[in-house]
Parts: structure tokens; C-alpha cells; sequence
């Protein structure tokens, strides 16, 4: 998994849903709250990190990156 949520912090703004330009982030509408759906197919572009408000995600990069 490349992004972890903290669901503590998570205010349900759907901003990393609508801002990942790949689809990788789903919505769950019975939790009300996101995750990935996709992880193999995440290209660490970080928008979801950089653009949560309330800094509730941590985009992880895989070992074979460094």
C-alpha cells in the first residue's frame, strides 16, 4: 500500500478522492470516508498528501524507489 489514512484526523472532505489524477483513491459511502483502492497502481505523485487539509495522509514510498 503506498498512502495510509489516519482516520482520526480524516474530516471526510473528499479532497484526495477528487483530487487523485489516476482513480487510485475510492470513496467508501458506508464508512464516508477513502481509501485506496489501487494501490500497485499509485505513481507517488503526492497530491493526496500535500493536499489534505488536516494532513491525514502519508503517501509510504515502496523500497524498490530507493
Amino acid at each position: 500500500m503506498t498512502a495510509e489514512f489516519d482516520y482520526e484526523k480524516c474530516t471526510s472532505c473528499r479532497r484526495c478522492y477528487e483530487l487523485c489524477p489516476l482513480d487510485i483513491i475510492a470513496w467508501d459511502e458506508e464508512e464516508n470516508r477513502p481509501y485506496v483502492k489501487y494501490p500497485d497502481e499509485c505513481q507517488l505523485c503526492f497530491i493526496c498528501q500535500v493536499e489534505c487539509p488536516v494532513k491525514a495522509i502519508k503517501v509510504k514510498i515502496p523500497l524498490a524507489f530507493w
